[in-house]
């Protein structure tokens, strides 16, 4: 496996769409950035995306969950049951003021929600305080771009799949990637994958921090072994350049790494990337291995 092949399909397994994501979904009204609290001092933020939030309190565990299904229940509010084990739920209904949030507990049955569970009140702010906006920005971009990849990889077409992947990585647009634009892909990947299993403030940042110049190391690293034409850039070209097999040595490849089952959730994907990753890195002589 070549540090292409890794960090690209870590973007596709982590964007493999669950198999009943496609028809769930939040109103357009409720997607977007909430705040709770002051806008300049924010207790909790709330990004709520057409397949997906993330929950990024001030104090405590941020986490993201990709949707399974929606639906509505009493007193008018909008049901989203994430696809992970737990099938957490978020209730969302719109106010005056914003938007009313409540996390009911496991044990309450649907057929009793909303229930007496804590109200959050949410709200739009023209912006957040540069810290959140540095620590969060570029991984909610991500996040918000997940929904796009997924929909160009759900019947399994790798060109459709990478060219939606590799649209979101092109920030000039000319079609090619620099170091940078794969460095960021690779901190919008960490981002996501790091909230899909909860994570705290001080351990995001760290990560983030320290994937900054580990990105930038790995985007020339890319360059060097395949900017066949000298040009300082990547080509969609030069990437699948070679990657399949000829015909007749197929049996004479290794096997591939470990990959999810089609429709698997997105905690089981992620599985199938650490498993992928571990799979990978004595090849590209990744500290520790």
């Amino acid at each position: 496996m070549t540090r292409t092949g890794c960090l690209l399909l870590a973007a596709v397994l982590l964007a493999a769409p669950p198999a009943a994501a496609q028809d769930a979904a939040l109103p357009e009204p409720m997607q977007g950035l909430w705040v709770a609290g002051e806008c300049a001092a924010p207790a909790a933020m709330l990004f709520a995306a057409h397949r997906g939030w993330a929950m990024l309190p001030t104090v405590g565990t941020l986490r993201m969950w990709r949707i399974a299904h929606t639906g509505t229940v009493g007193d008018g509010f909008t049901l989203a049951v994430g696809d992970d084990e737990e099938q957490t739920r978020l209730l969302l209904r719109a106010t005056p003021s914003g938007l009313e949030v409540r996390e009911p507990p496991a044990k309450l049955a649907d057929a009793d929600l909303p229930g007496d569970a804590p109200a959050a009140v949410f709200r739009r702010c023209p912006s957040v305080p540069t810290a959140l906006a540095l620590l969060h920005g570029e991984g909610l971009a991500f996040v918000g771009a997940l929904d796009r990849i997924e929909s160009a990889c759900a019947h399994g077409e790798s060109a459709a799949c990478i060219d939606a992947i590799w649209s979101w990585a092109d920030v000039s647009g000319d079609g090619m990637l620099t170091a940078a634009e794969v460095a960021r892909l690779a901190r919008g990947v960490a981002y996501a994958a790091m909230l899909s299993q909860g994570t705290a403030t001080e351990e995001l940042a760290a990560a983030l921090g320290a994937g900054a110049l580990g990105g930038v190391a790995v985007g020339w690293a890319l360059i060097a072994s395949f900017d066949y034409d000298g040009s300082a850039s990547l080509s969609k070209a030069e990437v699948m350049q070679d990657r399949f097999p000829p015909p007749g040595l197929a049996g004479a490849v290794a096997a591939a790494p470990t990959l999810p089952r089609p429709g698997a959730s997105l905690s089981a994907q992620l599985g199938a990337l650490k498993a992928l990753f571990g799979e990978v890195a004595p090849l590209l002589g990744l500290p520790g291995h």
